[in-house]
């Protein structure tokens, strides 16, 4: 199955729970096209700073922007590390193959959130693709079992201009 959009994402752990669910749906065979956009929904130091280092990491190697990320999140919720420690950003530019100083791009992120803003974006992780955007949160169930038919549900509901909120307490 092919999954593709656009998601908006900042560092918290309901995104790193959404990113090891796709991760898991990934392994199974699906075939994720993501274009992952960084959203500031608050005032969180730990995600501006996180958020601003990967737009900089887009701008000057996007070819390692999903390694950073990926490494960048992993830090953050396996290992605790605080995004703002340089420490932690010189770590998963190393994991990612980037040398060098990474120089964080708040301007970027503020650009990004706005465009996010403009498609309805109000929190993370929201999937947008043609239509509503989709704010997905799961639960860490959702990486076990049958995670394609998850991730085919969330499809159909990207697809489907008609369904707006879905919810379960």
């Amino acid at each position: 199955m092919r999954f593709e959009g656009r998601v908006y994402y900042d560092f918290s752990p309901q995104v790193w729970r959404f990113y090891r669910f796709l991760a898991a749906a990934g392994q199974k065979g699906a075939d994720l096209r993501l274009d992952w956009r960084s959203f500031l929904a608050d005032d969180d130091p730990q995600s501006a700073t996180g958020l601003a280092l990967v737009e900089s990491v887009r701008r000057n190697a996007p070819e390692k922007h999903g390694a950073f990320l990926q490494a960048l999140l992993a830090l953050q919720n396996i290992d605790g590390a605080d995004l703002a420690d340089p420490r932690t950003a010189a770590a998963a530019a190393e994991a990612a193959g980037i040398a060098g100083v990474i120089d964080p791009s708040p301007e970027a992120v503020a650009a990004s959130t706005e465009e996010g803003r403009m498609f309805g974006v109000s929190g993370t992780p929201t999937i947008y693709r043609h239509g509503p955007v989709l704010r997905v949160e799961v639960n860490p169930a959702a990486y076990e079992g049958d995670v394609l038919e998850r991730l085919n549900r969330i499809n159909a509901v990207l697809e489907d201009d008609g369904l707006w909120v879905l919810q379960k307490p």
